[in-house]
């Protein structure tokens, strides 16, 4: 690659950010300052290499995650998780 030679598509000038990239950066700077281990999972190491233009395209690039909802909470009884756990094992031994 020369000087000069563009690596990708271009990253939006600084007037032109979005803010939700900022958020990206302040969140993965704070946790890399923190010492943190999630920084790596933020994409520490792509801003560490390749600096934070490539970090940017990297972010446009991947699809944002769905949040996952936590499981609805289903009181159950002692009696009927012993029952269904012994089911399991018995499942599992070929006792049924």
């Amino acid at each position: 690659m020369h000087w000069g030679e563009s690596r990708g598509p271009k990253v939006a000038a600084a007037g032109e950010r979005d803010d939700g990239d900022v958020e990206r950066y302040e969140s993965l700077r704070r946790r890399a300052l923190g010492g943190e281990p999630s920084g790596w999972r933020l994409g520490l190491a792509v801003v560490q290499r390749r600096g934070v233009a490539a970090w940017l395209r990297a972010g446009h690039a991947i699809a944002p995650q769905s949040p996952t909802l936590p499981a609805a909470a289903v009181p159950v009884g002692g009696d009927e998780l012993v029952g269904v756990l012994a089911a399991m094992a018995l499942a599992c031994i070929g006792g049924r």
